[in-house]
């Protein structure tokens, strides 16, 4: 059988102030992340790999905060360690200081899982 293969045309931003080391995505609003540290708890802006934002105005630059990270849709909750990077306005850019080999792969699956569903829906 033959069949014509969608193109598929993904646009990765060329900004070099841009200093991830890996690719974040959005959580959707059926999959939402809770993050739970210092006290607060507030769903994640977007998450990579290595690291993470959340708005909030109590956390300050390079606060160092240990929590857990909650899944919803997958009822996983595992441990990490964030560090505030740095701050515009409420919005919190974090990096993950401490966290497990297993809980990094979990966030990996997700993020794929996330972009997969957003090039299905081009």
């Amino acid at each position: 059988m033959f069949w014509k293969k969608k193109k598929v045309d993904i646009a990765f931003p060329d900004d070099a102030t841009d200093l991830r080391a890996a690719f974040r995505i959005r959580p959707g609003s059926d999959k939402p992340i809770l993050l739970k540290a210092g006290g607060q708890s507030c769903y994640l802006a977007n998450i990579s790999g290595s690291g993470c934002s959340f708005r909030s105005s109590s956390f300050k630059e390079g606060v160092i905060a240990a929590g857990t990270l909650t899944i919803s849709s997958e009822d996983i909750v595992f441990p990490v360690t964030i560090r505030v990077v740095y701050k515009q306005r409420d919005l919190c850019h974090c990096e993950f200081t401490k966290i497990s080999a297993s809980a990094e792969e979990i966030i990996h699956a997700y993020v794929l899982g996330i972009q997969k569903k957003q090039i299905r829906n081009r």
